[in-house]
């Protein structure tokens, strides 16, 4: 008998859209795009024309579109890349971030700690929720942070930072500001304009594995992990991948046009409340401020395996 299951790992990756697959096989075998012959043009071609049409849905400078292996190096980038230019300057590197951040983010963190750099985690609420008093306090000390770094939407809990209100106290007190925006790409409309640095990966918006953009704006300081050739406006080097580029600018097309926000909170209602008829739950989360794409249930009395 044929096994019949539904897929509800979607914050851990999606599968890839046809429309994504056909788009990246009519590049697959493309040359390099940092060569100067024919072969090499058509590849570079491909890759501007991706990075411009991320650009334009995004609102940003295409020469602000970086592309990465995903949000791992995004965020490895950001946050190591801003310690390092700090280090360089004979400055000690002073990161605020939070609690709830994703691993990507807080192991780098510690890194910045292990070479001497300081790094504060804002508490949250019981929501999940960072703490605008505590970070207002914070700010109001002599030393002023590196970098200030959020996460937009929690991959657990689907719980939404308040990203806007957040990046305009950065912007008072003249810091920089990063975000992960991975688990709200295609799914929430994201205005980038306050904001330093956004990070996010295509597998998780129906398109491929192991691409990724990294939003720097222009004239932000960030010294590079991958030194070697000038690809990426020189903070990325390396050839790179131009199906994975063609990929995610076709993902993020498709996510751009298919925002069904209103239907999917309908829907993530009504799985809740069936669940709640059920069993003996909690519905973990913000009760308003979560994305409907995300539901965190607490089971009691079952353990977490046997689900």
């Amino acid at each position: 008998m044929e096994k019949r299951f539904v897929y509800l790992d979607y914050n851990s990756t999606t599968p890839v859209a046809n429309e994504v697959v056909e788009s990246m096989l009519n590049v697959i075998s493309t040359g390099n795009p940092s060569s100067p012959h024919w072969f090499g043009r058509e590849a570079r071609e491909y890759l501007d024309s991706s990075r411009e049409k991320i650009a334009q849905i995004l609102k940003v400078n295409t020469h602000e579109i970086i592309f990465t292996s995903g949000s791992t190096e995004g965020n490895n980038t950001v946050i190591k890349g801003i310690a390092f230019y700090e280090i360089k300057k004979n400055r000690t590197p002073y990161i605020i971030s939070t609690k709830v951040e994703h691993s990507s983010v807080i192991r780098p963190l510690e890194f910045v700690r292990e070479i001497g750099g300081k790094v504060e985690l804002l508490d949250v609420d019981k929501y999940g929720i960072p703490d605008i008093d505590q970070l207002l306090k914070i700010l109001k000390k002599n030393t002023k942070p590196s970098l200030i770094s959020v996460i937009h939407v929690n991959n657990e809990t689907g719980v939404i930072s308040p990203l806007e209100e957040i990046a305009k106290i950065a912007k008072e007190y003249g810091i920089l500001i990063h975000t992960d925006i991975t688990q709200s790409i295609g799914k929430m409309r994201i205005d980038l304009s306050n904001v330093d640095f956004a990070t996010f990966s295509g597998h998780k918006i129906y398109g491929p594995k192991g691409i990724g953009v990294l939003y720097a704006k222009l004239g932000s300081p960030l010294e590079p992990l991958i030194h070697g050739g000038k690809q990426e406006d020189g903070l990325r080097a390396g050839t790179q991948n131009v199906p994975g580029a063609v990929g995610i600018a076709k993902a993020l097309e498709l996510c751009s046009i298919n925002e069904d926000l209103e239907r999917l909170k309908k829907l993530q209602y009504r799985f809740e409340e069936e669940i709640k008829k059920t069993y003996n739950v909690k519905i973990n989360g913000h009760p308003k401020l979560r994305l409907p794409t995300t539901s965190n249930i607490t089971f009691f009395g079952i353990e977490g395996e046997t689900l």
